[in-house]
């Protein structure tokens, strides 16, 4: 394994058996026909999601610039902190944005095309590749969802 990716028990959050092994699948993304299960992969957007639902928070499946704008659901923060969403991208717009999710410290879970199963590394890490140099930012999950 690449020395700048980590293992998932390097989390500071419970990452469960079933969201460990997703596959990369760019066509199973939020509002995809079809995309209730994991079991087909998912994009990196669809797999966040999965994950902090798992930690009781609720988000209706908006796209990375619907995300970035949504002011209902999610607050934007100036640091990160576990379960914060975290945008990168090759330019500065938001449309099109990599999303992934802070498990600690300055670490990273996502689900990229290039690695094809979740992994974490350093949001440093993440910018040094080409397609995510850019930090568009954090976003703060704010609806548990409602138990009973």
């Amino acid at each position: 394994m690449d020395a700048d990716i980590f293992e998932l028990d390097r989390s500071s959050i419970a990452i469960p058996l079933h969201l460990r092994s997703v596959r990369y699948d760019a066509g199973r993304y939020p509002g995809a026909s079809a995309t209730r299960s994991l079991a087909g992969g998912a994009n990196c957007q669809l797999y966040a999601y999965a994950v902090l639902e798992h930690h009781g928070f609720t988000l209706p499946g908006l796209r990375s610039r619907e995300l970035w704008l949504d002011r209902d659901h999610t607050a934007m923060v100036d640091r990160m902190e576990p379960l914060d969403l975290v945008l990168v991208h090759d330019n500065p717009d938001s449309w099109g944005a990599h999303v992934g999710l802070c498990v600690g410290g300055t670490n990273v879970l996502h689900l990229s095309r290039k690695i094809g199963v979740p992994a974490i590394e350093t949001l440093a890490a993440l910018q040094e590749r080409a397609e995510y140099r850019f930090l568009i930012g954090f976003k703060r999950p704010l609806r548990r969802a409602e138990i009973g």
